[in-house]
């Protein structure tokens, strides 16, 4: 009787709110249950906007309660190396070989050097290639928001960080938590000028890479200055596709949430939790994902800066990075390494 009425008050709530596509405002506390609008429309291989509703069509909701939340109350601890689960990662990765930890302090770790980014992933401990820390921290906490701030790399410093000109910070959760399908979703301010990438987005954590959903890349090149892109990749007889997808959003100096709902015949992806865009599910995306979000800079897509282009350091502020599933904090549960996985 109760799962009735909640979901009788669920459809009424929902039915009751003006607007092309229902949706909750977002505040800057993430709540602990989110409503979603799942389009009618049947989602296709190619990335489709999302239409306005259509009273002739059924109207589909999602109900889904928090699993995890990052309010950023004050800097959280970060993994120094070991591969002791249960911290935020500041790189890539490493893996593990048997029951040892490898590779936090490698290059193809800190950087994604396929598509020639310029920045180096640093933290308090990282070494680069020396035997001791080079006091290289991208992150700063104050009052409730973790800021990302992408700098100049120091010229002593250049030959222990393989000659990136640029450092960075990245955040990962594949040590700290990882949810099969459900909602993620992320409180940013990202920061606006050319040649720079901020990004929030999912890897499984078999470490195939593949499929990889970019829930927000919103680089602010000419050609995207008003727009974001969602993007799905996957992997078909040994070829890496992948959908691009973009939507025309507000690029300005407010905190907005960027998210995506994982389900098993479709991605729907949220702006300011207004669902924007979706995409067909992609074969095996019935994996655990763990988050991530970074600030990126240069590279084939965005572009090189130079001294007269863009201007450092550059920040992407955080409010909170949040997850949720139907089952909620029930469906939770410990891996044998220590990760939180929801499902």
């Amino acid at each position: 009787m109760k799962k009735i009425f909640a979901l009788a008050l669920l459809f009424a709530t929902a039915s009751a709110v003006a607007g092309p596509n229902y949706y909750e405002t977002p505040s800057r506390a993430p709540a602990p249950n989110v409503i979603l609008y799942v389009p009618y429309e049947t989602p296709s291989s190619t990335c489709k906007a999302v239409a306005l509703w259509d009273d002739e069509k059924e109207r589909r909701f999602e109900l889904v309660h928090q699993t995890f939340v990052e309010n950023f109350d004050s800097m959280p601890p970060l993994a120094n190396g070991d591969g002791a689960p249960g911290r935020w990662a500041p790189h890539l990765d490493g893996g593990h070989n048997g029951s040892i930890f490898t590779g936090s302090t490698w290059e193809n770790k800190r950087a994604q050097t396929a598509s020639h980014e310029q920045q180096i992933y640093t933290d308090p401990v990282f070494k680069g290639s020396t035997k001791t820390p080079l006091g290289l921290t991208p992150f700063n906490v104050s009052d409730g928001v973790l800021t990302i701030t992408a700098a100049r790399t120091p010229e002593p410093l250049y030959g222990s960080v393989w000659g990136y000109p640029f450092t960075s910070g990245l955040l990962s959760s594949h040590e700290l938590y990882a949810q099969q399908y459900g909602y993620f979703e992320i409180s940013a301010k990202v920061p606006l000028g050319s040649n720079l990438l901020p990004a929030f987005w999912l890897l499984p954590t078999d470490r195939t890479s593949l499929p990889e959903i970019d829930i927000m890349e919103a680089p602010a090149n000419r050609e995207y200055e008003s727009k974001i892109a969602y993007t799905t990749h996957w992997l078909v007889d040994g070829d890496r596709l992948s959908t691009g997808c973009t939507a025309p959003v507000a690029k300005d100096s407010n905190f907005h949430t960027y998210s995506a709902l994982l389900l098993p015949d479709r991605v729907v992806f949220y702006f300011d939790r207004v669902a924007i865009g979706q995409v067909a599910t992609r074969e095996g995306s019935d994996k655990d994902f763990y988050m991530m979000a970074n600030l990126a800079v240069g590279g084939d897509w965005v572009g090189f800066p130079t001294p007269s282009n863009q201007s450092f350091p550059r920040k992407m502020e955080i409010d909170y990075m949040a997850a949720y599933t139907k089952a909620g904090r029930a469906g939770c549960a410990k891996d044998e390494r220590g990760v939180l996985i929801c499902r």
